[in-house]
């Protein structure tokens, strides 16, 4: 069966060395994490997937689609209009088949608003689903009060890259032979004020630790600083605000040296999670490079600061920390992951829920779960 596939990429960025900062954002959409979800989606259905982007008429996508499948992220929040989206979606008309919708706010009794376009890529969707796979219940609540209500919490799809049925207990026995000495992966470069405290001890955890590695999704504006690139005079500003978040002050070039010592800058998900594997620990902001850790079988703590960090990390069982528990362990690194509380028989058996889950959608949808999804569900 052949389905239109919402994504760039399913997970890579072909030459992504001669293509630069800009054209490395402009592929993965201005985030290298959202390759995640694109990868992870299309390893869990059995389809001929073609790729198609939000901007997309449907009279270029091919006749003989059965499906739209769409791996989805925090579309649903107040800077996002998805009024080309939801054009494709009518003008289409085929069962859709959406996994990881999410909605953001910075606190959970601030709910976004919607412009009409993404409130009419809402309606469209769940006209042509049986359910929606979203992210959680932050989420499903939202719907809710917009008229949406079928909907299934399934988190992320990223969450079932690897096979492991047992992920949790090896994640339990790493920390349990955890050393203090890492080296770790950062993945970080949340510029946000409600982190900067936490983002400035990322800093340092990497700068102590010989080997470690920070990894950076975004912005643009520290990858092509490190690798020379020109940059606009709203990116050389966006710069030494960087530098003065990340607590270099005015020394801009402190900021340079310290990144072309550690930073990572991942093109794809296979290199990403095999690069991952060296660590010894993730201890990051980002929900997505805590999910590449999880996959990569090395344990990785979230520190959420959003609604959307929250509501995954609580859904997937996954360590997580809010900002002041951070704070309050940020000296140990051992001490972060007995803090989370992780617990690993709940985190295998949450999985195994979201891997049948998944099928189940994937079937009400009229598509296949794939050979590897049912490897979850076999006894």
């Amino acid at each position: 069966m052949k389905v239109a596939y919402l994504a760039e990429n399913f997970g890579r960025v072909d030459r992504a060395w001669a293509k630069g900062g800009d054209g490395l954002m402009h592929h993965t959409g201005h985030n290298v994490g959202n390759m995640a979800f694109w990868y992870a989606a299309r390893m869990l259905i059995d389809a001929e997937c073609h790729l198609v982007g939000r901007s997309t008429r449907a009279k270029d996508v091919p006749d003989d689609v059965r499906a739209f499948v769409i791996p989805a992220a925090n579309f649903l929040n107040k800077g996002a209009d998805l009024t080309q989206l939801a054009d494709l979606v009518r003008d289409l008309d085929r069962p859709c088949l959406v996994l990881g919708l999410g909605a953001q706010a910075e606190t959970a009794d601030q709910p976004p608003a919607l412009k009409p376009g993404t409130l009419a890529f809402l309606q469209e969707v769940a006209k042509r689903t049986p359910s929606l796979g979203i992210r959680g219940t932050f989420t499903q609540k939202l719907c809710g009060t917009l008229g949406v209500e079928n909907t299934t919490v399934l988190g992320c799809p990223s969450i079932l890259i690897n096979p492991a049925r047992d992920l949790g207990q090896r994640l339990q026995r790493k920390i349990d032979a955890m050393a203090e000495d890492g080296p770790f992966a950062v993945h970080a470069a949340c510029i946000k004020s409600v982190v900067m405290g936490v983002e400035r001890e990322l800093v340092r955890l990497a700068q102590l630790h010989p080997g470690s590695a920070y990894v950076v999704q975004r912005p643009v504006e520290l990858i092509k600083a490190v690798y020379g690139e020109t940059m606009s005079d709203a990116e050389t500003e966006g710069f030494r605000k960087c530098a003065q978040f990340l607590g270099f002050g005015t020394r801009t070039d402190k900021l340079l040296a310290f990144l072309r010592s550690t930073l990572l800058v991942p093109d794809s998900i296979d290199g990403w999670v095999h690069g991952l594997r060296r660590f010894t620990a993730g201890v990051n902001t980002r929900i997505h490079g805590t999910l590449m850790c999880t996959a990569a079988e090395i344990p990785g703590v979230c520190i959420w600061h959003d609604t959307r960090t929250y509501e995954l990390t609580q859904e997937m069982r996954l360590p997580n920390l809010s900002v002041r528990a951070f704070t309050e362990n940020r000296y140990s690194v051992r001490d972060l992951f007995t803090a989370s509380n992780f617990d690993a028989e709940a985190f295998d058996a949450r999985r195994m829920e979201l891997a049948r889950m998944n099928a189940e959608i994937i079937r009400q949808a009229g598509l296949t779960p794939s050979r590897h999804l049912r490897s979850f569900l076999d006894s």
